[in-house]
């Protein structure tokens, strides 16, 4: 992927066009998001943010783009313009060359990004180019990213979830407020037949995406074969859609609240991809379906289908203790769903188990392989104690086998293997477990054993050593 920073000149936006300005600054689009930005920024306790503009040179990003031009005159905040270059058109360089032009002339600066779509992906192009674009513009590091999705998107973004059966959370559709992603869509409520007024009342040039009328695409389906058959007899339909999924989204606000606090119970010690199922068993079927797509939700995994989900509750509820569980699913970081001794584990599906031979330099955390960190922190009478660290290194190391500790003074050393399996640590995890070594000696199992001859006594500081899964 390229990057290329276009810094438009320093040309005062009101050279453009006086009479427009004017007429803009007055039009009740431009009242709407004054509201909504104000809102926003007052909520989220920022001042003079930095809104970057998903800028694609259609009609509806073109009109999000002047309105914010000239909304920066009563209302605080940076703003530039971030062009995604796919390449798949044959027009893609011509549109790129307009977005620059058009950002010159609102004096906006813009950044272009030149990005390979992997088309055989398997998600499809459309869907492999959408993925793409968003990891580009949230990888942005200012305070928003504003696109420019509108009410007739949202009521064909529901049609899609319905055809596709999805459950509530996908048929709330998009949120107008995206707070873990920074994103905002400031004209969710506003008609492209509005967006399309204002663009020719302030008569604002735009690009055509040609692929926008091949109705192989799903979406183009919905919108020019779809909607146009039920708007005769419907003619709010697309408000209406938009309106029912935002009573969708509300409802599943409401059964994330629920779904967390069902949650509290089953989630272990060891972090959000374990979690306890004798808790889990306790709630009925529905609630035990929403925390679980809850929790993969957590952990960014792509939902589940219906079917899917049944089976994935059948075998972590219903299957035989001592069944091996393994089931694959995608996510960031594809995952594997595994169980042991009543636990559930979302396990990172990654190749090989890198070894650790490290001597600790005194840091607070110290990351490890396959998504885990120690943490290190004093305190009086646990851990290790600090007069048999004067002296000696501390190492981390995995296992190579033969290890031993003893944990208790009054019994004799054991091996590692028994100390993990009656500390029920899966058997996947005990070859990536760091230990802790004082010397030569095995002086720590993170999170399970303290070698008892380097235990911090009650009145001792000790050196206490966490495990985390991220």
């Amino acid at each position: 992927m390229a990057n290329l920073k276009k810094q438009s000149p320093n040309k005062p936006l009101q050279k453009v066009s006086l009479h427009r300005k004017s007429t803009a600054q007055k039009h009740p689009l431009l009242t709407q998001l004054n509201t909504f930005f104000s809102t926003v920024f007052l909520e989220k306790n920022v001042v003079i943010p930095h809104l970057v503009v998903g800028f694609s040179g259609g009609l509806d990003s073109c009109v999000l783009l002047h309105l914010l031009a000239n909304l920066r005159q009563t209302l605080p905040f940076q703003l530039s313009a971030h062009h995604v270059h796919h390449g798949l058109s044959q027009h893609a360089d011509a549109w790129a060359d307009h977005c620059e032009k058009t950002c010159i002339k609102l004096n906006i600066p813009l950044t272009i990004s030149k990005v390979n779509v992997d088309i055989n992906s398997g998600l499809g192009v459309e869907a492999s180019a959408r993925k793409l674009r968003y990891a580009v513009l949230l990888a942005n590091d200012k305070n928003f990213i504003c696109t420019a999705h509108h009410q007739d998107d949202q009521a064909e973004t529901l049609l899609l979830q319905l055809a596709r059966g999805a459950g509530i959370k996908g048929l709330s559709g998009m949120a107008a407020v995206d707070v873990t992603r920074k994103l905002l869509r400031p004209l969710l409520n506003i008609s492209r037949a509005e967006l399309e007024s204002y663009a020719q009342q302030h008569q604002l040039s735009w690009v055509e995406d040609d692929s926008n009328s091949n109705t192989q695409f799903d979406r183009n389906f919905m919108r020019h074969t779809v909607l146009p058959t039920l708007m005769p007899h419907y003619p709010a339909i697309k408000n209406i859609l938009a309106r029912t999924a935002q009573h969708l989204a509300d409802a599943e606000s409401l059964l994330d609240v629920l779904a967390t606090q069902d949650a509290q119970a089953c989630l272990t010690d060891l972090g959000k991809k374990t979690m306890a199922l004798g808790p889990l068993r306790q709630l009925k079927l529905n609630r035990i379906n929403n925390v679980l797509r809850w929790w993969l939700a957590q952990n960014n995994v792509l939902m589940p289908s219906a079917e899917q989900l049944k089976q994935i509750t059948q075998q972590l509820l219903d299957a035989k203790t001592e069944s091996m569980i393994e089931i694959h699913l995608k996510a960031e970081v594809d995952l594997t769903l595994r169980r042991y001794q009543d636990c559930a584990y979302l396990v990172p599906e990654i190749v090989g188990h890198p070894a650790v031979d490290a001597i600790w330099q005194g840091e607070a955390i110290y990351a490890l392989p396959n998504q885990m960190q120690l943490t290190f922190k004093q305190e009086l009478g646990a851990g290790l104690s600090l007069k048999h660290l004067d002296k000696q290194r501390l190492t981390i190391k995995t296992r190579v086998g033969g290890e031993r500790i003893k944990p208790d003074l009054n019994r004799p050393s054991r091996s590692l293997k028994t100390v993990m399996q009656q500390a029920a640590i899966p058997p996947w995890q005990r070859s990536q477990l760091p230990l802790i070594f004082v010397g030569e000696t095995l002086a720590m199992i993170p999170n399970f054993a303290v070698e008892a001859s380097l235990k911090a006594a009650a009145n001792e500081m000790g050196l206490v050593v966490s495990l985390q899964q991220l």
